[in-house]
């Protein structure tokens, strides 16, 4: 399940960028079909930003057992592995207050600006882990073309 981590990883990026248009549009609009949608997204993206997690994880063990790895790649390991353990936890949290708001029928969830600036924050810290992992890939490559 290690090697599917790239293919995981990419949807709930994707997804949750998405569902931050929709809920600032749909925010701006005051259109609730759109914030709708972002939060149908939002808990699509929570289901495989886990399965993201656990691939991931299942990666870091099989690379990080070897040792004769560079400080600098393991050193980026983590990063990565803390910043999206961390996501993941943001995105539950993120899906679970929508869920709560949307049941109660929350008034202050659905016409304020606080799921669609938390979502915007997320998708932002999203992009960066994502990046955090481009990086990782980038150091493995090139530690393992030197050695």
């Amino acid at each position: 399940m290690a090697e599917l981590h790239p293919f995981f990883v990419h949807f709930p990026i994707a997804i949750l960028v998405v569902a931050a248009g929709f809920e600032v549009y749909g925010a701006s609009r005051s259109q609730e079909q759109h914030t709708q949608t972002a939060f149908l997204l939002q808990l699509m993206a929570g289901v495989f930003a886990i399965f993201a997690a656990i691939s991931g994880n299942m990666a870091e063990t099989l690379v990080a057992n070897q040792k004769t790895l560079h400080q600098g790649v393991i050193e980026a390991f983590d990063k990565h592995a803390s910043m999206g353990n961390a996501m993941v936890w943001l995105i539950i949290l993120l899906a679970v207050g929508r869920t709560f708001a949307v049941l109660e029928k929350k008034d202050w969830a659905m016409h304020w600006w606080i799921f669609p600036i938390l979502s915007t924050v997320v998708a932002l810290l999203v992009i960066i882990t994502g990046l955090l992992g481009g990086d990782l890939s980038a150091s493995i490559l090139t530690f393992y073309i030197d050695h």
